[in-house]
């Protein structure tokens, strides 16, 4: 996997909170998968620990809300067999956000 340059990282904190503004008004599902999924790719290169929380708590609530909100109920549609929480799920104990 490409290690992202702190520029890159920047780049993806400042996307992921215009992201967050657009979801706030419209609320859709598909927009909360993309932020979680982004807050997860800076958890996986983030190398501090107090970010690394940081993300992980963003990357977990995010994800929620895309569950709340979804239509579909298939994950399968979206993830392979590992699931992309995977890592963050084995330290919950949320049924829900298992994707096994």
């Amino acid at each position: 996997m490409r290690v992202l340059s702190q520029r890159d990282c920047d780049v993806l904190v400042s996307a992921n909170h215009q992201l967050e503004q657009v979801y706030s008004a419209q609320k859709t599902p598909c927009l909360a998968l993309h932020i979680a999924r982004n807050y997860y790719l800076l958890l996986q290169q983030d190398e501090n620990i107090n970010r690394q929380q940081r993300w992980r708590g963003e990357a977990i609530m995010w994800w929620q809300l895309y569950w709340e909100g979804r239509t579909s109920k298939i994950l399968e549609l979206f993830y392979d067999k590992n699931g992309l929480f995977q890592d963050i799920n084995n330290n919950l104990n949320d049924n829900h956000l298992h994707l096994e």
